[in-house]
């Protein structure tokens, strides 16, 4: 009921006619393992920031793909593919294909009653990226290109994103990351976001444990919060946190949880994130392969 509200709103008011629709697709965490979205890397990174696609020393191709699923009240379901190659050292290239798409929105006339088809309401983005290291800093770029079609209403709007990240600086036990999402010169048919988090080590002998703060703003939506913990051993990835979100002038908070299984070189992941006012969760599934 919210997206179909969403999705007639932008296809009859004048006003955000201008705008390409379907961004409010893209307000939900695809990609990441319970992670903060400026930092995730469990689904290859590169969606959110540019500059977490970039691979290991010891990695030179790197596959993965991910998809979403919300509760049946909500209808939203989004994938993600990534393909990052490292083609020299310190500079890896990589491509990602993302689509999030409502299902069971009805079309109505006079009454209740359906009629005809369903309404489509659903956006693609297409993203070329590139992300250079330079010692502790990691640098990237994305160039996008965000298709959408809502009803009989679409449009398509390019943006350039870039970012960065920071890890062990000048052997401080933290990592950083900051970057734009979706930031269009035609700001006004396109909303964009800025994302940045903060996570630092713990002295925990045998395995990866990190506490962390991540804050995303929306521009012309709302934020949000998430705070979390991780814990990273040979096998296993364990995380999980609390997120509060404000939007549209109502406050949510979200438990988040995710495990991923790592086997030889690839990483096998699943995510739940807890629903709001009655709704069931949400569930994100991915696979990742890396090649030496």
């Amino acid at each position: 009921m919210t997206f179909a509200a969403i999705a007639a709103t932008v296809a009859l008011s004048p006003l955000r006619a201008q705008q390409v629709p379907g961004r409010d697709l893209f307000q939900f965490p695809l990609g990441t393992l319970a992670e903060a979205p400026a930092l995730a890397t469990a689904a290859g990174g590169g969606f959110w920031n540019p500059a977490t696609i970039a691979l290991r020393p010891e990695n030179r191709l790197l596959l993965s793909v991910s998809a979403l699923d919300s509760p049946n009240e909500q209808g939203v379901a989004a994938q993600v593919g990534t393909l990052a190659r490292r083609v020299r050292s310190g500079i890896t290239a990589g491509l990602s294909v993302a689509q999030s798409a409502v299902s069971g929105i009805l079309r109505t006339d006079t009454d209740p009653h359906s009629i005809g088809d369903a309404v489509p309401y659903r956006s693609l983005i297409l993203s070329g990226i590139v992300a250079m290291d330079r010692g502790p800093a990691t640098l990237g770029l994305a160039l996008r290109r965000r298709s959408a079609t809502v009803d009989d209403a679409g449009g398509a709007v390019t943006s350039v994103d870039v970012g960065g990240t920071v890890d062990r600086p000048g052997g401080l036990p933290l990592r950083a990351g900051l970057s734009s999402f979706l930031m269009s010169p035609r700001h006004r048919i396109e909303r964009a976001s800025v994302l940045g988090a903060v996570e630092g080590y713990l002295p925990v002998a045998g395995s990866d444990v990190r506490v962390g703060v991540s804050y995303q703003a929306d521009q012309g939506s709302g934020d949000e919060r998430f705070v979390y913990a991780s814990s990273r051993t040979s096998i296993f990835d364990i995380r999980g946190g609390v997120a509060r979100q404000s939007s549209f002038g109502s406050t949510s908070t979200r438990l988040r949880l995710g495990l991923g299984v790592r086997y030889a070189d690839y990483l096998v992941g699943v995510a739940r994130e807890e629903g709001v006012s009655g709704l069931q969760p949400s569930y994100q599934f991915m696979l990742t392969r890396a090649f030496k």
